[in-house]
């Protein structure tokens, strides 16, 4: 049976030379095998003490751990509690079952299908606006003018929180996720911690029609939703609603700069964007996520022990050809689209609703209003490889009317 000894590789996405290009590609070069290999070295709190975590990069066995939340347990897997001290769990996402269908079910009602339908009007508008801004002059800097403030304000109107504090809420965010040091990370959890007990406090003062004030009148039976609960609930929501549909956008509006033929059968068919929406979320899983070992597990004939940390970068299960044909290729034809961008299982994405219209109202709106565009200077293409994959900047430019 392989052990940690005879899987160990010395491996970072941040170091693989392709991965400013494209993290997908790069990632995906640990398709070449072992499927699961164990990676030394501690750089995260969830990871302290374990001497380093595993990887698995295939779809498969990346579904069956996310299937098994009895072998696998996501309590305090992200670990954001921990870098400030703390003991609490993100809710839903850090809790296993059958707590963890508990407060999915609190959240229900904000996520569905039908809550994201009926936000589709505002998020078109809003979707108009921002394009229509920069339309005229033809180029953008895509993140900061429209990757961002897009989703992030939908989110910032969900918790009814300023626009005008977007900047450092994003600010925290960034540095929660992929500051260089744990010190950094650790101030933005503090800080962000800080502001969502006074944001609750306010709530309960003068509650609104925003989810906070939802969260803090919800009863389980006859009693409030307990206090660490609250806090886990609204960070897990500050962390999840500033950074995944922004980061997810970037890579398909580059995908559309860098392949004009895209844009063209998008624009000659605007009917296949809903299909091209479901290609894109397949291609793009930006998302790492992790699991403890909950028992000593004989995993595929690998020896994994009680405690040992399960990284699962769902981007390599984007692009696994045991289970795509040509996965690095965006292939708005491809039968099968399905993906674990939105993971599966009882941890299944509760904003992916949301985030599905939100992609699909994207593209309908540019392909739309904005003439075929390209990346304008690509030396200014900046990648992120840590925590959540994203693209820093995106130029784009396209010719103007007139």
């Amino acid at each position: 049976m392989n052990d940690r000894t005879t899987l160990a590789r010395p491996w970072s996405l941040a170091r693989e030379p392709e991965a400013a290009a494209c993290p997908f590609r790069a990632a995906a070069r640990l398709h070449d095998g072992p499927d699961i290999i164990f990676v030394p070295g501690e750089p995260h709190v969830r990871a302290a003490g374990l001497g380093g975590n595993w990887v698995i990069t295939r779809h498969a066995l990346q579904e069956e751990i996310l299937l098994d939340p009895v072998r696998f347990s996501s309590h305090l897997a992200i670990g954001f509690s921990r870098l400030i001290g703390d003991d609490w769990p993100l809710v839903p996402l850090e809790l296993d079952p059958p707590e963890h269908a508990l407060y999915r079910k609190v959240l229900g009602p904000w996520f569905s299908p039908a809550k994201a339908k009926e936000m589709a009007g505002p998020i078109r508008a809003l979707a108009a606006t921002l394009i229509d801004k920069d339309s005229s002059r033809g180029e953008t800097e895509f993140i900061a003018g429209f990757a961002q403030p897009y989703p992030v304000t939908v989110f910032l109107l969900l918790m009814g929180l300023p626009t005008d504090q977007m900047a450092t809420f994003l600010s925290w965010e960034e540095d929660l996720l992929r500051a260089p040091s744990l010190e950094q990370r650790s101030a933005a959890a503090l800080a962000i911690k800080a502001f969502l007990l006074e944001l609750m406090e306010e709530r309960r003062r003068r509650p609104t029609d925003d989810i906070v004030s939802y969260l803090l009148a919800y009863r389980l039976g006859d009693a409030p939703i307990p206090e660490e609960r609250l806090l886990g609930l609204c960070f897990m929501l500050f962390a999840g609603g500033l950074d995944t549909v922004t980061s997810s956008l970037g890579f398909i509006f580059r995908e559309l700069a860098l392949r004009p033929e895209l844009q063209s059968a998008l624009r000659a068919n605007p009917g296949l964007i809903p299909t091209a929406t479901d290609e894109f979320i397949r291609a793009f899983g930006v998302v790492n996520t992790f699991r403890y070992a909950a028992c000593d597990v004989d995993f595929h004939g690998v020896k994994i022990a009680q405690g040992d940390l399960v990284q699962l970068p769902l981007g390599l299960a984007s692009r696994d050809e045991r289970i795509h044909a040509d996965p690095h290729v965006i292939d708005f034809a491809r039968r099968l689209k399905r993906s674990l961008t939105f993971s599966t299982g009882p941890h299944t994405c509760t904003g992916m609703h949301l985030a599905r219209i939100e992609i699909r109202i994207a593209l309908e709106e540019w392909i739309t209003r904005v003439p075929e565009w390209h990346v304008s200077d690509p030396s200014q293409i900046t990648t992120a490889t840590e925590s959540v994959w994203a693209l820093h900047r995106l130029p784009l430019a396209w010719k103007r009317d007139g």
